[in-house]
């Protein structure tokens, strides 16, 4: 199974996607790629530049994992509508459901505009209408994708198991 968790690719999505991953199964870990960690890692070691160059090889990097088998996989960012998933999800926030939106994205495509190359790679990602649902709470999330990956047992019963989990870590679940 392929899930896609959109997120913003940006600085401060690093530690929501580091939230998630750290909840998840280490099987699922090994099968999990967090495009915002990856371009933190990609700037703090200084293999790219900026956060500019760091997005464009994360979206290769996202490209050639979806493409190297059709093992399960859980992609945190955003990629290519190309690519199918099974479910696509989104996460805006830690501490409420929020549609999703990316400002540095869409910033990077107005700046790159003139460059063929790169206007094919970033002009056709997916959007908050792709979402089925919006998450937050990065250990109620992580748990949600694993029952969901692993069990497959219905969107709407996972769902209300997912709330359950909000209700206990919060003390109320407040929904869109």
């Amino acid at each position: 199974m392929r899930i896609l968790v959109l997120m913003p690719l940006d600085e401060k999505s690093v530690y929501m996607a580091a939230g998630i991953y750290k909840a998840l199964p280490h099987e699922l870990q090994d099968r999990t790629f967090c495009m915002p960690m990856f371009m933190d890692y990609l700037v703090q070691t200084g293999l790219v530049k900026n956060w500019g160059y760091a997005l464009f090889d994360t979206l290769l990097t996202a490209k050639k994992l979806y493409e190297a088998d059709d093992e399960d996989l859980i992609i945190i960012g955003n990629t290519d509508k190309k690519y199918e998933f099974d479910a696509i999800f989104n996460f805006q926030d830690i501490e409420k459901d929020l549609p999703f939106e990316d400002e540095f994205v869409n910033k990077v495509k107005e700046l790159v505009q003139s460059e063929e190359v790169l206007v094919k790679m970033i002009n056709n990602l997916y959007e908050n209408k792709d979402s089925i649902m919006p998450l937050h709470n990065c250990v109620a999330t992580a748990d949600f994708l694993t029952a969901y990956i692993e069990t497959d047992p219905g969107l709407d019963k996972l769902r209300k198991e997912y709330e359950q989990k909000l209700e206990k870590l919060n003390g109320h679940y407040t929904s869109k």
